[in-house]
């Protein structure tokens, strides 16, 4: 069963590499996340964090989206599938 944030913040997960500002009670998309950042950071902010927390991801541009509903949810989870089927990783 999947999680829920506690609170609206910054997560990121690694497959595929993204950044998702997820509000409260919102379900966390299929995956590992991990909050990373306060919600009151600005997004290139978070941007320019995530390498130095993760070194492989230097020199790259992680997107950063935003979950605040379930229908965001959704679509995202849609979109990752479309993009696993066509063998993309955007």
């Amino acid at each position: 069963m999947p999680g829920f944030a506690e609170r609206t913040a910054y997560y990121f997960t690694k497959e595929p590499p993204r950044i998702a500002l997820i509000g409260k009670g919102v379900r966390f998309p299929a995956g590992h996340w991990l909050r990373i950042a306060d919600e009151l950071l600005a997004p290139w902010v978070v941007q320019e964090l995530v390498p130095s927390l993760f070194p492989a991801l230097a020199g790259k541009t992680v997107p950063i989206i935003s979950l605040l509903t379930e229908f965001d949810v959704q679509e995202f989870e849609i979109q990752c599938e479309t993009s696993a089927a066509s063998g993309s990783t955007d």
